[in-house]
């Protein structure tokens, strides 16, 4: 129900006029830039609607009803020259809160009784009405968090497939386990190489913990815009860890089986990116951990330094099938669980998604 109607259903014998139909009416006196003259009285018309903000006047113009409170026409006699008496006619506007908190104050005084219960019930169809959109604000609020948790709770399931409260990324410790098995050869081919490989560890390590940390912000985002954008980014920062890890497990295999072309492909496009420096993670790492109203902000730097690592490290056209068994040979021999087939197909899959996602 809208104002007009409940003052409509409250005074049905009172007949109001919206405000921006008063120019319509005849008595409407254009000349007159305070007053519109009626039969009855006066209509709050001209700057008066404008300054006070009128939404609508009864039709004997004597009373107002405004967005902030409401007007009333007085008649007041005053003495001129020579004795001669006149009507002056006033404005008295009082706003909703100064009525609640006052009432009939100094300048109502006057008001007769009538007048003043008139300004009462306009004063509580203003309380009922701001009610009514209290409770619809509500109802919108309570469909509006229904719908953004629904949303929430289906994106989470869809990141954390077993429910363990964990962001569903490559399990394991795969890395770690094949430089542990190839340290004494690696440390025979150049000892730096090993504190090279150290450093990817703490790197992959530390983004891992940063992507359960945004996976963590999620469930607080105010809305389905943020929650969206910041799936995406969750989402492409799993691509760069796949990306990651692939490549720094085919560089310690490319290392061992001597295929060092490769092996400097790789160790060319780390470098670039400072990956043998986490230092960046990890203060992603700790503005995660204390981040407050800056989130948004940190999260389009997130981004936009997962989309360098993607674009500098997506071509995989050096994984050849050769290579690709000799991975799985070697993760098979450490009882990995990964398979390099699936990993590359997610990588892939996800890669494809983000060129038709540019497009579109």
């Amino acid at each position: 129900m809208n104002e007009f109607k409940l003052l409509e259903k409250r005074f049905p014998k009172i007949k109001f006029l919206p405000w921006e139909n008063i120019k319509s009416h005849s008595f409407y006196n254009p000349s007159d830039k305070m007053t519109s003259y009626t039969t009855k009285g006066v209509v709050f018309g001209g700057e008066v609607g404008k300054v006070y903000g009128m939404s609508f006047v009864t039709e004997d113009g004597k009373f107002g009803y405004g967005r902030t409170g409401l007007l009333i026409l007085t008649t007041k006699i005053k003495t001129g020259f020579f004795g001669k008496k006149n009507s002056i006619l006033e404005y008295n506007f009082i706003s909703f809160d100064f009525f609640e908190k006052q009432g009939r104050n100094n300048f109502l005084t006057d008001v007769p009784d009538k007048d003043f219960n008139f300004l009462k019930r306009l004063n509580g169809v203003h309380n009922e009405y701001k009610t009514i959109l209290i409770n619809e604000e509500n109802k919108r609020e309570d469909t509006r968090l229904k719908n953004l948790n629904e949303s929430k709770s289906e994106l989470i399931n869809e990141l954390d497939k077993d429910g363990n409260g964990q962001v569903d990324v490559v399990e394991g410790n795969d890395f770690n386990s094949l430089l542990k098995k190839h340290q004494k050869s690696i440390v025979e081919i150049d000892r730096n190489y090993v504190q090279q490989f150290v450093k990817i560890s703490s790197y992959l390590k530390t983004k891992k913990e940063n992507i359960q940390s945004i996976f963590n912000s999620i469930k607080d985002t105010p809305n389905k815009e943020v929650l969206n954008e910041y799936v995406e980014i969750l989402k492409d920062e799993i691509h760069s860890y796949n990306l990651i890890l692939l490549n720094s497990l085919n560089m310690i295999v490319s290392l061992v089986e001597d295929d060092m072309i490769t092996f400097y492909e790789i160790h060319e496009k780390f470098d670039n990116l400072n990956m043998f420096d986490s230092k960046h993670e990890k203060d992603i790492s700790q503005k995660l951990k204390n981040i407050g109203d800056g989130l948004k902000t940190l999260m389009y730097e997130i981004r936009k330094v997962g989309e360098e690592i993607s674009y500098s490290i997506q071509d995989l056209t050096y994984v050849t099938e050769d290579l690709n068994k000799q991975l799985t040979n070697q993760l098979s021999e450490i009882d990995s669980t990964l398979k390099v087939g699936n990993l590359i197909n997610t990588i892939n899959t996800y890669q494809n998604y983000k060129n038709n996602r540019r497009l579109n």
